[in-house]
This record gives structure tokens, sequence and C-alpha cells, in this order.
């Protein structure tokens, strides 16, 4: 039988061709459409790339330059939980009633102070479309009854922190929409003259109070969303 080169060429491109269409082409990457696609929180901000702060999300088209005043709104203080097994809470206590009441005094004290020294930003008490409202929670914050002290639940002892993170918020006062979220981790650097853990705990909240106004007028910098 004689067989012509022309037919087994046809059948070699044949073949070639049917194995090309049964071979399943390969999915897009992942982290390749995830890149290509900016991360939203659930409340509408946008992941923002930063080397002021740890941790950015912004609201799409927000301009900081529209705004030259500032309400502070009291910060919120939530404690890490002890916890039976939980190793990194070993040294933690928890507070009473009377305690925390003592520490967020001290705290909301000294952040507001601190903001009324901002460059940037003026504080009020009104809202306007040209004023944000500002608020620095303090969150997993670990604190501990100090070992000098009469008794674990003693309501006169203000318990000592050592370490929180800081999240800075920024409200549009005019629709109460949230425009800014950023958080980064502190950790207390107690002075040597302190001498008492009240003192102590001033300290500790002044150190995080200039990081809180610090990072607030690093917010006076935030670029336009691209």
């Amino acid at each position: 039988m004689i067989r012509s080169p022309l037919l087994f060429m046809l059948l070699a491109v044949a073949c070639v061709a049917g194995t090309e269409a049964a071979t399943p082409t390969a999915p897009s990457s992942p982290a390749a459409t995830a890149s290509a696609t900016p991360e939203v929180s659930f409340d509408g901000l946008t992941r923002r790339e930063s080397k002021t702060f740890s941790d950015l999300w912004v609201r799409k088209y927000f301009d900081v330059r529209s705004y030259n005043k500032i309400i502070f709104a009291p910060p919120h203080i939530e404690y890490r939980p002890v916890m039976k097994g939980d190793s990194s809470a070993s040294k933690a206590s928890p507070l009473t009633k009377r305690q925390k009441e003592s520490l967020n005094d001290i705290v909301t004290a000294a952040f507001k102070e601190e903001l009324s020294k901002s460059k940037y930003f003026k504080l009020t008490d009104e809202p306007g479309l040209d004023v944000l409202t500002i608020r620095g929670d303090l969150v997993d914050v670990v604190s501990f009854v100090p070992a000098n002290a009469s008794g674990k639940n003693d309501p006169l002892t203000v318990p000592e922190v050592g370490e929180a993170n800081l999240v800075l918020e920024l409200f549009d006062s005019s629709s109460d929409a949230i425009m800014v979220r950023a958080s980064e981790h502190v950790v207390a650097r107690h002075e040597a003259e302190t001498k008492t853990a009240a003192e102590a705990v001033k300290a500790t909240a002044l150190q995080w109070a200039a990081i809180l106004r610090e990072r607030l007028d690093a917010a006076a910098s935030i670029p336009l969303n691209p």
C-alpha cells in the first residue's frame, strides 16, 4: 500500500490540535488577581501603603486639605482578656471598674492635651464641613497591678500598662463617615524618675498621646488617592 506523505502530515497536525484542545488552560494566579484589585474594608476604606503608619486605610477621594479643625472623641480602651492557657497574658491582671475609670481618665486627659499641640488642626466642639472627628482607641491593652499594691482588687490602685495597639480613626464630622483608620503597636517606656504607678501610667499615656498627635499631623500629608 502506498501512503501519501501529505496524508501523514495531515494526521500529525490533527493530533497536535487535539492535544492542545484537551489540555486545560491554567487558571490565573490568585495572588496576581488580588494584587490587581485594591483591598477594601467593610466600611469602604482602601488599604494604602505608608512609611509612617503600620497599617493605613483611607476612603477614596478623601482630601485631608479640606479640613483644618478636629473634634476630640474620648478613647475606647479594650483590655487583653486573662484566659487560662494563654501564656502571653500571664502577667496581666483583670481590672475593677474603678481601675478602668481611673486609667480612662488619665488617658483621655493626656490625649486631649497633646492634640491641642497639633501643627495643622485646631480643637473645636462644633461639627462642620472643615472639621474632622478624631478618636484614638487603645486595643488589646496589657495591664497589671504593681507588685507593691496593697491588694489585687484594691480600687485605689492605678494599674500599670505595658503594651497596646493604638488605633487612630478620623471621621467627617458632618456625615459621621469614617475617612481614615491607622494602627500600630505601642509599648510603654517607663521613665526612671517615675516613682508611683500613677506617675508611670501618666508618663505612658503622654507617650502614647504624643504618638497619636504625630500620626494626626502625619495624616495631613496623606496624598490624594491615585
